[in-house]
């Protein structure tokens, strides 16, 4: 079971990263309208131009394939579960990467996670 949460563990840190760069190269485009096929296509055209989009794809892919190894080891139930650790993750990175607050209601929601987590990982 430690092997599968450690697979879970790392694939998350993949995802979680790969989110933060999308986010990061979406903020810096300047996007301020998404209305009309015009502005949706030079949404698109940037975003697929935007060398940080790619490193992100990049490590969603690579969290991907270590999630595959980790449903691979274990029970469904277990590595979907676990994988929500992602949430606190996120929570985490984008206070600290990308200066987003952290109110109450969303630490004790990501604290409630953490918690329920644990509950399925121990039974």
């Amino acid at each position: 079971m430690i092997k599968v949460l450690v697979f879970v563990i790392i694939s998350e840190i993949w995802t979680a990263i790969g989110q933060v760069l999308f986010k990061k190269s979406v903020n810096s485009l300047g996007v301020h309208s998404l209305r009309g096929i015009r502005n949706q296509k030079r949404f698109l055209k940037n975003v697929l131009t935007h060398p940080s989009i790619w490193m992100g794809l990049s490590c969603m892919v690579a969290g991907m394939l270590v999630w595959l190894m980790a449903l691979a080891q274990g029970d469904l139930s277990l590595v979907y579960s676990a994988g929500s650790i992602q949430y606190v993750m996120i929570l985490f990175l984008a206070h600290y990467l990308l200066g987003e607050k952290i109110d109450r209601m969303k630490f004790i929601g990501t604290f409630l996670v953490f918690f329920g987590i644990i509950l399925i990982t121990i039974s």
